[in-house]
Formats: structure tokens, C-alpha cells, sequence
């Protein structure tokens, strides 16, 4: 998961990390939440990794397909195998914007839930997703991720000089 130095500033920890399985489909999953007072909601990242890709392209199809009621878009990140955006509200006070992601085995959603009709600049959505796919394509490579900090503007992370 992301490090206080790969979020944008401002945004803290609004949740303890939590892990879940192993389960019949599922090696392990993590999640954890950040309050982003700058986009006055909560930002929630998560992902899943799946005993095979099979079993991940199908947690992503049937995620896809629930979302029949939601504004969903096309995403265009790099290295991903597939991503879809989806925007909905709950209700007048409850809106969420997300990303949905899949790399190999390995699912992920960065996912934006505000009190406001969803008026996220997709560029900070975008910015944290690509973070958070490379992080995950660093663990999946072994790899510790660089300490890092948050660029204000579309481009994503850079490592500190």
C-alpha cells in the first residue's frame, strides 16, 4: 500500500490497513482509507490477488457488471490489463467516484466517496491510481517502492530530490 509520502498533501490515514483471506479465489486482499479534506471525501484504496488470472478477470467482469445504475467511462492507464471509471451517488449527500483496475492476477479500486454530487477532477483520480498500479507492479517484481512524494498536478508521483 501507498506510504504517507505517495498521497497528495494533506490526505491522512482515515482507516487502519486491513487484510483479508486467503479464501477459495483469493491469496490476500488489502485496503485502507485516506481522508482527503482537499476533495472534502474519502479516498479508499484496495486490492485483491487472485490464485489465477482467471480468477481475476472474473472478479473484474462481475464488479463491471453490477455497476448497471453508474456513469461508467473508459480509463486509460499504462501497464494495466484492463480499467473502467464508474460515477454514482446513493443518494443527494452520497457519491462515489472510482477506478477499477485489473494487473494479471491482481485487482485493484482506487474509489472516492463525498458528501457532494461527484465534481472530482479526474485528473487527482488518475494521479493516485497510477500510484497505487506502481506499487502493486513493484510488489509484484519484489521490489520495495522509492519513498516518494505527491505531485499536485496530473503527472503522479516523484521520487524526492
Amino acid at each position: 500500500m501507498p506510504g504517507a509520502g505517495d498521497i497528495p498533501p494533506g490526505w491522512e490515514k482515515s482507516s487502519e490497513l486491513r487484510t483479508e483471506g486467503p479464501d477459495d479465489n483469493t491469496l490476500a486482499g488489502v485496503q485502507q482509507g485516506f481522508a482527503a479534506p482537499d476533495l472534502e471525501g474519502i479516498v479508499g484504496l484496495r486490492a485483491y490477488s487472485f490464485r489465477s488470472t482467471t480468477d481475476a478477470i472474473r472478479y473484474y467482469t462481475d464488479t463491471k457488471s453490477k455497476m448497471a445504475g453508474a456513469k461508467l467511462g473508459s480509463v486509460e492507464l499504462p501497464d494495466v490489463d484492463a480499467a473502467y471509471t464508474a460515477a454514482y451517488c446513493l443518494t443527494d449527500d452520497y457519491c462515489s467516484a472510482s477506478i477499477t483496475f485489473r494487473l494479471g492476477s491482481v485487482a485493484g479500486v482506487v474509489n472516492l466517496n463525498t458528501k457532494t454530487r461527484p465534481a472530482v477532477d479526474p485528473r487527482v483520480l488518475n494521479s493516485v491510481t497510477r500510484m497505487f498500479v506502481q506499487r502493486i507492479r513493484q510488489a509484484q517484481q519484489g521490489q520495495t517502492p522509492p519513498r516518494r512524494r505527491h505531485r499536485p498536478d496530473a503527472r503522479g508521483p516523484v521520487g524526492r530530490d
